[in-house]
């Protein structure tokens, strides 16, 4: 279960009372979703986390297409780095 970290003010979906909610609480799950700020809570323990979902057999969204993957294999179209040149200064 999530603890605050941080000090928060809600109402209580029930009762309509208002809440103090101190760092360190974990509340009930009915409280809890009445805190709306991400930044209140701890970071969620491993147990705690979902994993994230993974597509099977699908490139990843930054997959190049197939044409450019082979351009860059091949350095064309990579980019140069520009060289800088430093101006002498005479007098």
């Amino acid at each position: 279960m999530r603890r605050l970290i941080a000090a928060v003010y809600v109402k209580d979906p029930e009762t309509h009372e208002d809440l103090i909610l101190l760092p360190g609480e974990s509340p009930a799950p009915e409280i809890a979703a009445e805190v709306t700020n991400p930044h209140a809570w701890d970071a969620p323990s491993p147990d705690d986390a979902e994993p994230e979902p993974t597509a099977a057999g699908g490139p990843g969204p930054t997959a190049g297409t197939p044409d450019q993957e082979q351009g860059e294999a091949d350095g064309v179209g990579a980019k140069k780095s520009t060289s800088r040149r430093t101006r002498s200064s005479s007098a």
